[in-house]
């Protein structure tokens, strides 16, 4: 996680999935996965000058996919509707990063692209980590009571 301020985080409970960001033709290409339960519903709305856009999400099996660009200045909102209540996290957009602005739960922000230095080992255990996770949710959800 970075400085930003961070209120009731609690993990893994509270991990969501990740944004991904890709630079691209002066606008940034963003990918949001969000891991949701069967009784919650995910929305994120993007705020470019006071102009408001309910982005659509493919619903796959515990998570929402989204698929939209953004510019700078651009505001992000997640908004998770659970039974207890709702959660949100806003992200702010600017000309090379996203940062989070505040948040309920927790999510990565990964920049995208061949310019990006990543560390291979630190790769792979995040990759195995998301895959053991995913793999215990499929399996989880494929068990018969």
């Amino acid at each position: 996680m970075t400085t930003q301020e961070l209120t009731n985080i609690n993990e893994p409970e509270d991990y969501r999935g990740s944004l991904v960001y890709t630079q691209e033709y002066g606008c940034m290409r963003v990918t949001m996965t969000i891991s949701v339960a069967t009784d919650e519903q995910s929305h994120v709305t993007s705020i470019a000058e006071d102009i408001l856009v309910q982005e659509e999400a493919e619903h796959l099996m515990d998570v929402d996919l989204y698929h939209f660009a953004v510019t700078n200045g651009t505001r992000i909102q997640l908004t998770i509707d659970r039974p207890a209540g709702t959660q949100e996290a806003q992200y702010s957009v600017h000309h090379d990063t996203i940062t989070l602005t505040s948040s309920h739960f927790w999510t990565d922000i990964l920049p995208s692209g061949d310019d990006v230095e990543v560390d291979p080992l630190t790769s792979q255990e995040i990759l195995d980590d998301a895959l053991s996770y995913y793999a215990d949710l499929i399996r989880d959800s494929l068990q018969v009571s």
